[in-house]
């Protein structure tokens, strides 16, 4: 059989397959640092430390979840009276004892904190004898233009992928075609 009768198929196909690369969205490359794909990553947070605590807060599910420890030991802080301060906006957080954190779900609190924006929020903490004040930023990326930009890349992964879907079928269509008519010939 002639060598070249393979060849054009495959290079059609790794052609049609070369197209899916522009598919992708304008992540970093080579020595660039990458993001975190984690779902963790993705929710709003903020950290805030002082020298007798530090904080993890993540806005998630129409609440803000506070995780605070002590400073030096990561000690959980419990049953700790937390306070809350955004704005014009004023709340307390309660505390759950299971997970050993504190959230806070007032509404018109959360919708504030939820728009695109940078968010200054200082919480108040005190714990027995022990009281301090925790500032941090809150920073709410704008999703509009995100979810434009990956609605964008769907036609044009969606073609790369039809595309070399159908050349792949067209290659092995002529080939089986052509081995029928040799076999016709014999």
């Amino acid at each position: 059989m002639n060598e070249n009768y393979f060849r054009w198929p495959a290079a059609l196909v790794l052609s049609a397959a070369s197209l899916s690369a522009f598919a992708h969205g304008d992540e970093p490359h080579g020595d660039e640092p990458h993001s975190t794909g984690t779902a963790a990553a993705s929710e709003p947070r903020f950290e805030a430390a002082t020298e007798a605590f530090e904080m993890v807060g993540r806005l998630e599910n129409g609440a803000l979840t506070l995780f605070i420890n002590r400073f030096e030991t990561s000690e959980p802080v419990l049953q700790a009276k937390v306070e809350l301060e955004s704005g014009e906006h004023k709340a307390v957080a309660s505390f759950r004892p299971g997970p050993g954190s504190y959230v806070m779900n007032e509404p018109k609190f959360i919708t504030a904190l939820s728009k695109p924006g940078e968010h200054p929020v200082v919480v108040t903490l005190t714990s027995g004898n022990d009281a301090d004040l925790l500032e941090a930023t809150l920073n709410i990326a704008p999703t509009v233009a995100a979810d434009e930009n990956e609605r964008s890349k769907a036609p044009v992964a969606t073609l790369a992928g039809t595309l070399g879907v159908g050349v792949l079928g067209a290659g092995m269509w002529f080939a089986r075609r052509r081995r029928s008519n040799r076999g016709d010939r014999a």
